[in-house]
């Protein structure tokens, strides 16, 4: 069990603003007979700071579960499997309505036994209250040694795809949930990516005209990004677990095949009937999986109605397990 430090919410805390720890050097394997741990999951509760008896989620911004900052890159933990895995620096990401990710049954993401991960959280308080609270992010992760029983056979890499839209009047949104590079590889809700986008930028670090992260006016909005640059599939695979991060006031979001016209999938979002933000968003997941091909185009789409006085941001990322083609 993973208990984060406490954060103390006396004001307004947006996205990326609340206070933060990071969990370092965490060993999951407790003995080192098998080389290959898998990792099947993630689990957060949001406690209070001195009982830890679990409180309302909408104060949780969100965690990443990371390989350690200088103990390896995800390069070298590739090589180890000898170069079959597409692992990146983020193994889960859980945000606002989405504090759980359990992987299909017998599917996983294997690492090695003596990699240290990190675990960074941070915290969120967008409704005004009379008291300070007072929280802890108390978490649990799922992981099975390759050798026992039960050990999942099939290996999943995770992509994280971004709607962007031209830079708008972001100066009164407070910062964006990018990592800035001068931060832990696991602070932001977003990343650094390689994956290059039109133009020849990385997806991390969108071209100049482009944010992840941008202004939503009063009404409905739909905002589309085609990411076929993002997912860089070098093989066809199968879509196995997904879901979103989106701010409040989204609706949901839909991927569709451009090839053929089709909508592989809508995630839906659900805010707090009684105070500004995100209570809930769905989730995909399947043991037969969603074919996704390399030689197709894909489009993702984020759904806003802003229903408040006031402009609000947003951000729009799909989170994608797919089935690895040679680690199975």
């Amino acid at each position: 069990m993973l208990v984060s430090d406490p954060y103390r919410l006396d004001k307004i805390y947006r996205s990326m603003e609340g206070p933060m720890s990071v969990q370092s050097g965490i060993h999951l394997a407790a003995a080192e007979k098998s080389r290959v741990q898998w990792v099947t999951g993630l689990e957060t509760q949001v406690v209070d700071a001195t009982e830890q008896k679990p409180i309302s989620q909408e104060f949780f911004c969100h965690s990443n579960l990371t390989f350690a900052e200088h103990s390896g890159t995800p390069l070298q933990h590739n090589q180890r499997f000898g170069g079959k895995t597409h692992l990146d620096w983020r193994l889960f990401t859980l945000v606002p309505g989405r504090l759980s990710i359990e992987l299909p049954q017998g599917f996983g993401v294997p690492i090695p036994s003596d990699a240290p991960l990190d675990y960074v959280t941070m915290s969120l308080n967008l409704n005004a209250r009379n008291q300070v609270v007072n929280v802890r992010m108390r978490t649990k992760v799922h992981t099975i040694a390759a050798d026992q029983p039960g050990a999942p056979t099939k290996a999943l890499f995770r992509r994280a795809l971004y709607v962007l839209q031209p830079h708008g009047e972001t100066k009164d949104m407070g910062p964006a949930c990018m990592n800035t590079g001068t931060q832990h590889v696991g602070a932001g809700c977003a990343e650094f990516s390689t994956v290059n986008l039109p133009g020849g930028s990385a997806a991390g670090k969108p071209r100049e005209d482009l944010t992840n992260h941008w202004s939503v006016p009063r009404g409905h909005h739909i905002y589309t990004t085609e990411i076929t640059p993002q997912l860089n599939l070098a093989f066809d695979t199968t879509i196995h677990y997904a879901t979103i991060h989106v701010h409040p006031f989204a609706r949901g979001m839909e991927l569709r095949d451009l090839t053929t016209g089709t909508t592989i999938f809508r995630l839906n979002s659900r805010d707090w009937p009684d105070r500004v933000g995100v209570a809930y968003v769905d989730e995909f997941k399947s043991i037969e999986g969603i074919p996704i091909l390399r030689d197709h185009r894909y489009e993702l789409t984020a759904e806003y109605d802003n229903t408040s006085d006031s402009k609000t941001d947003a951000m729009a990322i799909l989170y994608l397990y797919l089935l690895e083609k040679d680690l199975t």
